[in-house]
C-alpha cells in the first residue's frame, strides 16, 4: 500500500511543555498573517481541476508504457534502463498529485476529490506495474552485472533495481500482486479515514480560561500549561473521558488494519506486517529489541525524571499531592519564549543556515509565505498533526508560537529539504525514498540545530535556560518514542494471535507496555488510552520505531557537529543530497563513520542524557 507521510513532532503533553506561557492572549499571526501563512495551491500546483486532471491523464498514460514492458522485464540492459526511467517520471508525478491531494483534504477534509483521485492513480499504478518486481524475480545479480558494464548509464538505477532484487523472494505471482495493490485501498485507507472523522465529529468540552473559550480537543496542549490548577486537571480529565467514549470506534478501525496488514505481510511469507517493514528497511526485529531492552533497562533515567518534575510542581505550588497536570509548571527560573509565525520562520532559516548556502536557499524558498508553502493557521475541518509533502510545502493544524510549534517547523522542514536536495542533485523523486528513520533522523537534527541557536540569541537568561530544559526534554523523548513504538510491534503480534481483538484489547497492551517506561501509568489509568493520541497508527502504520532509530542518529549527528560544525555539514549535505545511491547503513558510515550495529551508539547517547539531567539538577 502506498503510505500516507504525516510527520508530525508535537510532543506527548506528558513532558513536553515545561513552560507556561507568557500570555494566554498571545496572537502568533497579525490579521495579515493570517492570510499570508496559507497555501497557494494555484501557484505550486495547478490553476484548476482541467489542469489536475491533465497530470492524471500524463501518469496513466506513463503506466500505459510501462505496461509495455511486460514479459520482457530485465531481457536486455536497454530494456530496464527505459523501463526505470519511466518509472521514475511516473513517481515525479505521481508525488504531485500525492501532494496536491494531501494538501487539499488537510485544510478542509470535507474536500476529498482530489485525495480520492490520487489514491484511485496509485491503486491503478500498484496494479498494472505489478509485474515489474515479479518479473524481476527472473534477473539474476550476475546478469545485472554484466548490463552495468554494457550499459554504464544504468548505474543511475542500481541501488532501486537492487532493492528490488533482495525483496524478490517476497514477491506472490504476478496475478496475485495485481489484485492486492488493485484493492489495497479498499482494504487499507477506510481505516485511517474513519479515525479522522471520529475526531472531526466528536465535539470536545469546551473551557473558559482568562475570559476565552477553549477547546479541550484543540487547544489540549495549552489548557495543560494553564497557571489555574482547577482548569489543568479539568482540562485533563475531560480529554481523556472524551477519548474513551470514542476508543471502541478507532479501535475496531486499528484492529481491522493490523489484522488485514498481517494477512498480507503472511502470504509473502512473514510473520506480521511489522517484521516486513523491518525487512523493507534493512532492520530485523532482534535489533529492534535489542534497542528496546537497552533503553528500557535504563528506564530509571527517565523515571527519575518524572519524579524531578513532580517534586518540582510540590515545590514551586506547595502541591501535597502534585498529580501528572501539574508537571508542565515551569522552573521558577525560566520562561518559555514564544514566537510569531514571521519570527519563527527567519529564526529557523538562522539556526539552520549553518548547514551551508545549498540547504539555506532551498529552506529560504520552503519558509517564505509569500511562496504559498505554508498552510499553518487554524480553523475547522483541518486535519490534526503536521506534516510535508516531499519538498511542496509544510502543513500544521494550528501554529501557537510554543517552542514545540517552532521546533516542527524546523523539523518538518527538514523533510522538505531532504527531497529537494535529492530532486536537484538525482533529477527524480525516486532517489529520495529512503527507510524512514533516515529521513526522521535529518529533521530530528534540525531540532537540536534550533535549540543550539537559540542558546546563543535569546536575550534573556530566562528565556535560555527554558531551552536548556526543552533540550533535556528532547533527550528524554527517546524513552516516550519507544513506548510508542513498542506498543505498535507488541500490537502486532498479539492480533496475529488473536489476543488483541477490540480497544479493550490496545488498552491493555498500551498499559503493560506503557508501566515500564513510565511512573504515571501505574497511577493514572486513563493513560490507557495514550494510544489514540497519534494518527500514526492509522495512517503511517509500524511507523514509530523510525523515530526511536531517528532519534539515536539524530544525537549523534549533534555531537559530530559539535565537534566539527564546517566538517560535519560539508559530509552531511553530501549525504542527504545522495539519496539512496547504496544501503542506509553504507550511507551512514561512508559519509559520517557511523555504525548501526556499533554496541556502544546507544551506550553512549544514555551517557549524554544522564550527564545532562545531572547538569540541570544543580542548576
Amino acid at each position: 500500500m502506498k503510505l500516507k507521510i504525516f510527520l508530525s513532532t508535537a510532543l506527548i503533553f506528558v513532558f513536553l511543555f515545561l513552560f507556561l506561557p507568557k500570555t494566554m492572549s498571545f496572537e502568533p499571526f497579525n490579521e495579515e498573517e493570517k492570510n499570508l501563512f496559507r497555501f497557494d495551491l494555484k501557484k505550486n500546483f495547478y490553476q484548476s481541476d482541467k489542469d489536475f486532471e491533465s497530470d492524471v491523464k500524463k501518469a496513466k498514460e506513463i503506466i500505459k508504457k510501462i505496461e509495455e514492458h511486460k514479459e520482457k522485464v530485465g531481457s536486455s540492459a536497454k530494456e530496464l534502463y527505459e523501463l526505470f526511467s519511466l518509472i521514475s517520471d511516473y513517481t515525479d508525478i505521481y508525488y504531485k498529485l500525492y501532494a496536491y491531494g494531501e494538501f487539499r483534504e488537510a485544510i478542509n477534509t470535507k474536500d476529498r476529490k482530489a485525495y480520492e483521485t490520487y489514491l484511485e492513480v496509485s491503486s491503478e499504478a500498484d496494479s498494472k506495474i505489478a509485474f515489474v518486481k515479479v518479473e524481476l524475480k527472473n534477473l539474476t545479480r550476475e546478469k545485472f552485472q554484466e548490463y552495468l558494464k554494457e550499459l554504464p548509464e544504468l548505474a543511475k538505477y542500481e541501488f532501486v533495481i537492487n532493492d528490488t532484487l533482495r525483496k524478490s523472494p517476497y514477491w506472490l505471482s504476478q496475478e496475485k500482486e495485481e489484485i492486492l495493490s488493485k484493492l489495497a485501498p479498499t482494504r487499507f485507507e477506510w481505516q485511517g479515514v474513519l479515525f479522522q472523522l471520529m475526531f472531526d465529529r466528536t465535539k470536545f468540552e469546551e473551557i473558559e480560561a482568562q475570559g476565552k473559550k477553549f477547546d479541550v480537543g484543540r487547544d489540549f496542549e495549552g489548557l495543560l500549561r494553564n497557571p489555574e490548577r482547577p482548569i489543568r486537571e479539568k482540562a485533563f480529565k475531560s480529554y481523556f473521558s472524551t477519548l474513551g467514549s470514542i476508543s471502541d470506534v478507532c479501535g475496531f478501525a486499528l484492529y481491522n488494519l493490523m489484522k488485514s496488514l498481517n494477512e498480507e505481510a503472511n502470504l509473502r511469507g512473514f510473520s506480521t506486517y511489522y517484521e516486513e517493514t523491518l525487512f523493507d528497511s534493512y532492520l530485523t526485529k532482534s535489533e529492534m529489541e535489542n534497542i528496546f531492552g537497552q533503553i528500557k533497562e535504563n528506564a530509571n533515567i527517565y523515571k527519575d525524571y518524572q519524579k524531578y518534575k513532580l517534586e518540582n510542581a510540590k515545590k514551586r505550588e506547595n502541591l501535597s499531592s502534585p498529580q501528572i497536570w501539574d508537571i508542565e509548571i515551569p522552573p521558577t527560573d525560566a520562561e518559555e519564549p514564544r514566537f510569531t509565525a514571521s519570527e519563527a520562520t527567519e529564526i529557523v532559516k538562522k539556526a539552520l543556515s549553518s548547514l551551508g548556502p545549498k540547504y539555506l536557499e532551498e529552506l529560504s524558498a520552503l519558509l517564505d509565505p509569500k511562496n504559498g508553502r505554508l498552510d499553518i493557521v487554524g480553523g475547522p475541518n483541518r486535519r490534526q498533526g503536521a506534516f510535508c509533502e516531499a519538498g511542496f510545502g509544510f502543513f500544521q493544524d494550528n501554529y501557537q508560537g510554543y517552542l514545540s510549534d517552532i521546533s516542527t517547523l524546523a523539523h518538518e522542514s527538514g523533510h522538505a529539504i531532504h527531497h529537494r536536495l535529492v530532486l536537484l542533485n538525482r533529477k527524480g523523486e525516486m532517489f529520495s525514498q529512503c527507510p524512514p528513520y533516515l529521513t526522521e533522523s535529518f529533521s530530528m537534527l534540525n531540532e537540536y540545530l534550533l535549540r543550539d541557536y537559540l542558546l546563543k540569541t535569546l536575550k534573556t537568561e530566562k528565556e535560555r535556560k527554558a531551552i536548556i530544559y526543552d533540550q533535556l526534554n528532547e533527550e528524554m523523548y527517546l524513552w516516550e518514542l519507544a513506548r510508542r513504538a513498542e506498543f505498535e510491534m507488541a500490537s502486532y503480534d498479539k492480533v496475529a494471535k488473536g489476543e488483541v481483538k477490540d480497544a479493550e484489547g490496545f488498552n491493555n497492551v498500551c498499559f503493560e507496555v506503557g508501566k515500564n517506561y513510565d511512573i504515571f501509568f501505574d497511577t493514572n489509568p486513563e493513560l490507557k488510552l495514550l494510544w489514540m493520541r497519534k494518527h500514526h497508527y492509522w495512517t503511517v502504520p509500524a511507523y514509530y520505531k523510525n523515530y526511536v532509530v531517528a532519534q539515536i542518529l539524530a544525537m549523534k549527528y549533534f555531537e559530530l557537529y559539535k565537534k566539527d560544525p564546517q566538517g560535519f555539514a560539508k559530509n552531511y549535505v553530501a549525504m542527504v543530497e545522495a539519496g539512496m545511491d547504496r544501503e542506509p547503513q553504507k550511507l551512514l558510515k561512508d559519509f559520517l563513520g557511523i555504525d548501526l550495529n556499533d554496541k556502544n551508539l546507544l551506550k553512549n547517547t544514555l551517557q549524554m542524557v544522564k550527564e545532562h539531567f545531572e547538569k540541570i539538577k544543580k542548576m
